[in-house]
C-alpha cells in the first residue's frame, strides 16, 4: 500500500497536482530536476505549468522538507533525503547517486569557533554502465592535450 505524503506545513496548501509532486520525490533516489518533475506531472495534469512545480519545490525547500543538489552545474536537482550524505555523479550519463558518509569531513583551516551548519561532499566519476560503454579504456576527468 503507498503511503499518502504528510502535509508539510499549514502555509502549504495541499492541491491533487502537489499531492503527485509529493508522491514523485517521495523515495525518489535519481535526484530529478523541475524540469523531469513538471514532465511527469504532466501525464497526470496536463494543464499543470511549470511555475506550480517550481513555487511547490521552493515552498518544500523553505520548510526544510528537500534539499537541493547543486552538483550539476547546468540545473538544480531535487533530493528527498535530506539527512547528510554525499553524491557521486557520472560525468557521462548524468546520474546522480548518494553516497552514506559517516562524519561530516572536519573544517580544517577554518576560524577558532565557526560551527559548520552543513556541507556539500560531491564526486565526479564514471558510472559502471558508461565504463563498460567506453570499453576497458581509462578515462579521466581533465586530459592532457597532445602535443604537435
Amino acid at each position: 500500500m503507498k503511503k499518502t505524503p504528510a502535509r508539510p506545513s499549514p502555509a502549504f496548501r495541499m492541491t491533487p497536482q502537489r499531492a503527485e509532486l509529493l508522491r514523485a520525490l517521495e523515495g525518489n533516489k535519481s535526484h530529478p530536476s523541475a524540469e523531469q518533475l513538471h514532465r511527469r506531472l504532466k501525464k497526470k495534469f496536463p494543464g499543470v505549468s511549470f511555475a506550480t512545480v517550481y513555487n511547490t519545490l521552493q515552498s518544500l525547500l523553505a520548510i526544510g522538507e528537500l534539499a537541493e543538489v547543486r552538483i550539476d552545474r547546468s540545473r538544480s536537482r531535487f533530493d528527498p533525503c535530506t539527512d547528510g550524505h554525499a553524491h557521486l555523479m557520472c560525468v557521462e550519463c548524468g546520474a546522480i547517486s548518494d553516497l552514506a558518509v559517516t562524519s561530516p569531513p572536519a573544517a580544517a583551516g577554518a576560524p577558532r569557533g565557526f560551527k559548520v551548519l552543513r556541507c556539500n561532499v560531491e564526486f565526479y566519476g564514471i558510472c559502471p554502465a558508461c565504463g563498460k560503454k567506453a570499453g576497458a579504456k581509462e578515462k579521466t576527468l581533465c586530459q592532457k592535450k597532445k602535443r604537435k
